[in-house]
């Protein structure tokens, strides 16, 4: 397929997006409703249950989850859990394929059990025992297919336990469509909307920035048009919610932006902005986003996961809700409520508004309101579904998209340096990685952050002070992770100019100044603006603390001491983590909710472990670049290696089970850049082991495992809803994981492309001191 014809399928993709949003409901609500099933004697005026449950439900509601309306059921929760006994419906007709029940309790709890029975012409019965996952106290739906030549069906509950947890209810059988229905058009948006994030993320960058341009001002436009396109329309929702229904009002704007994107050859003109190297990256970049968005509507998370079972659970099972944090931003802007007020600051608390970047959320708030999301006044601690009616899942395939941006920003990097090839292969590694993929999947704004890093690092090699400063606070208001690393960009920026004091003095001046341009202002707003009394961690005041505290104590020497070593070894020793006491043994390396297990215990090594979040391969090779660079890189180990490391370790010590997750991202974005100069410089086998077709499948079964090694394996899963297409979420992950590692093979061992070799310095890798 051409690119112009791909890039044309995403586009009306984006467009479809838009009206799935708003017809979702009249569409839905043409769907049947839900109709309770006949007799099979055709009696009238019966119970249609007998035995000891109670009619109705007499435990506390916390909403009726997936029971339709109105629906008539039986609980054998009768004012406590030491009732015993059992009940059975009549027997009614079974005439559909499907026929459905609503179950709520603990039917896989030791002595309770629900079966369908089934009865054909001839009497002969078969049974079916009801598999779902314990709905505890809110209704499921089970979906039971009818066996062949069946007639009839009747629900049969039995509870023969009196301990906690020990009841169950069920409802009179039913017809409805098949929830695959509502699954599907749920994954349609989920696809579509994802496409819409794409075309809105990408593409104004690459649709109005001339082929020429200098390539860290095409990075920086690249990086910066389309979303400060977004947070501009999100900004005008929320400065004209008060006048303007702010849903209609991104809608209008967003398809204004859509079709500015492709009106009168805007994919012809974004296709010829691109060489193919660059269109093979981008490609690759989609399809890794594609397959995190996939895994992300997998109706199941590991065991203990955070915010289970709700709209906004993070795949996760430690206790960081940072991945919702933007989403607060998304809600004020759909109500207008002001940056800094209560109703604003109790979702932050104990932080404030101010205490990170706003960029995040003002980037994700018009692809949501174009969506017909309809964020809640509350937490987003809805009913979990692949795309919900809040808005959360728009946010979190918009955040999963934005997170992207690094590989490309690694990509744009290194191409001045190493030629376009091995920047193509460098950032086919971070696409990837375990780390990597993880860290989009985690919807938090570090790799957005990251990505704005790198791009000041390329403004400052290419000599352009101001603007690599400019592009660190840009960064800065995305997360603050990148101000522990402006030093060392501002020293490389200084370095590459004239080798006099003088000038190198005003150079860094000139770094700090456009530093400081977009950092200042908004810690000045964050301490000077009113906040609760509770909110102990207002502004950035909580992330100066970093440095004194030891596992969130104020510390002595020892316990300050213990707990940078702890990082320190969770960081770089593999395996660490799992195999050390003190480490396998912290109450944070676990779950928030129960006892964590070992094997999600150890699934934590990808995530906080530098060897397993590169993978062990990048990993084993980047110790043989770090000893292979030697003292032509000396000065770039020095500052992008060694020295962030320690400074690192010293800093965080809040919670000591190592420092990938909290601040090491451009640490290991370093890394992977060093590795590929390294190997672009000496050649050998190094080289040939990264330019091999081979490699890029090579990545994927640690990547794979850390994606689904707790999913597929949990022993206790939550209660499992809007499951239906778990399968095709699997398949579509996989594919996509695999094209991509197809699309980053290609080209791997062929020669520099003559477009890009027409644009390099002659001698580009020695441009590194």
């Amino acid at each position: 397929m051409k690119p112009v014809h791909l890039l044309r399928l995403l586009w009306w993709l984006g467009g479809l997006a838009l009206v799935l949003g708003w017809a979702r409901t009249p569409l839905l609500n043409l769907i049947p409703a839900p109709r309770e099933l006949p007799r099979f004697d055709g009696a009238t005026g019966l119970p249609w249950i007998s035995g000891g449950f109670e009619i109705g439900n007499r435990y506390p509601e916390e909403g009726v989850g997936l029971l339709p309306p109105g629906m008539e059921n039986a609980t054998s929760w009768v004012g406590t859990d030491e009732w015993q006994g059992r009940a059975q419906s009549a027997w009614f007709k079974a005439s559909r394929r499907l026929i459905h029940v609503g179950i709520k309790g603990y039917p896989q709890h030791p002595g309770c059990d629900v079966w369908a029975e089934f009865r054909d012409a001839a009497g002969g019965v078969t049974r079916i025992r009801c598999g779902l996952t314990n709905p505890r106290e809110q209704w499921n739906v089970w979906e039971i297919t009818r066996p062949a030549n069946a007639v009839a069906v009747r629900i049969v509950g039995e509870d023969r336990s009196s301990a906690n947890a020990g009841w169950i209810a069920f409802s009179h059988p039913f017809r409805a469509w098949p929830g695959a229905v509502t699954a599907g058009y749920q994954w349609a948006q989920l696809i579509t909307t994802t496409a819409l994030a794409l075309v809105l993320l990408w593409g104004p960058g690459l649709r109005w920035t001339p082929r020429r341009t200098p390539l860290e001002l095409r990075l920086v436009a690249w990086l910066g048009l389309g979303p400060m396109l977004l947070v501009t329309v999100g900004g005008v929702v929320w400065l004209l919610g008060g006048i303007m229904a702010p849903g209609k009002l991104g809608l209008v704007l967003v398809a204004i932006s859509w079709l500015a994107i492709g009106w009168r050859g805007g994919l012809q003109a974004v296709a010829n902005a691109v060489t193919r190297t660059e269109g093979r990256l981008l490609a690759a970049a989609a399809l890794v986003v594609l397959a995190v968005v996939a895994k992300s509507a997998y109706s199941v998370g590991p065991q203990g996961e955070l915010f289970r079972g709700t709209i906004s659970r993070n795949m996760e099972m430690a206790d960081r809700i940072d991945s919702r944090f933007s989403f607060y931003v998304v809600q004020a802007v759909a109500h207008h409520w002001a940056p800094h007020s209560p109703t604003t600051e109790k979702f932050f608390h104990p932080w404030t508004f101010f205490s990170r970047g706003p960029l995040a959320g003002l980037v994700t708030a018009p692809i949501v309101m174009a969506t017909h999301g309809q964020p809640p006044t509350m937490l987003p601690e809805d009913r979990w579904s692949p795309f919900d009616r809040t808005g959360f899942a728009a946010y979190r395939v918009t955040m999963i998209a934005l997170s992207s941006s690094v590989i490309l920003a690694l990509f744009f990097m290194l191409v001045p340096i190493v030629g376009d090839r091995w920047a193509a292969i460098a950032g086919g590694l971070l696409a990837l990685t375990p780390f990597g993929v993880h860290e989009l999947m985690f919807t938090w704004p570090k790799w957005a952050a990251t990505a704005w890093l790198v791009a000041s690092f390329a403004l400052a090699h290419a000599r352009r002070p101001l603007t690599a400063g400019l592009a660190v606070g840009v960064g800065f208001l995305f997360h603050p992770l990148v101000l522990l690393w402006v030093p060392w960009v501002a020293l490389w920026a200084s370095g590459r100019g004239e080798r006099r004091i003088g000038p190198f003095i005003l150079t860094g001046a000139r770094y700090g100044v456009g530093v400081g341009a977009c950092v200042l202002p908004w810690m000045a707003l964050g301490a000077w603006t009113p906040h609760l009394p509770g909110a102990v961690l207002a502004g950035q005041s909580g992330f100066f603390t970093y440095w004194a505290r030891a596992d969130w104590q104020l510390p002595t020497w020892a316990s300050w001491w213990q707990t940078r070593w702890m990082n320190f070894s969770n960081t770089f020793i593999p395996l660490h983590v799992y195999l050390s006491d003190a480490s396998f043994n912290h109450h944070r390396l676990g779950s928030a909710h129960e006892a964590s297990g070992r094997l999600v215990k150890f699934s934590q090594v990808w995530w906080n472990s530098l060897p397993f979040g590169l993978g062990l391969g990048v990993w084993t090779l980047s110790l043989v670049s770090l000893w292979r660079a030697g003292r032509p890189l000396l000065v770039f180990t020095a500052l992008y290696v060694t020295a962030p490391a320690l400074v690192l370790t010293a800093y965080w010590g809040m919670d000591p089970l190592g420092m990938m997750r909290e601040c090491g991202h451009p640490l290991f974005v370093t890394i992977i850049a060093l590795l590929i100069v390294t190997a672009a410089r000496h050649g050998g086998r190094l080289q040939a082991m990264l330019e091999h077709r081979a490699w890029p499948w090579l990545q994927l079964p640690e990547t794979w495992l850390m994606l689904w090694l707790t999913a597929l394996l949990n022993p206790a899963p939550w209660a499992v809803e809007h499951d239906q297409l778990d399968g095709l979420g699997l398949v579509i992950n996989a594919l996509a994981l695999g094209g991509a590692a197809w699309v980053v093979s290609l080209g791997r061992a062929q020669p520099l492309a003559p477009e890009a070799s027409a644009s390099l310095p002659p001698n580009r890798i020695s441009s590194l001191p």
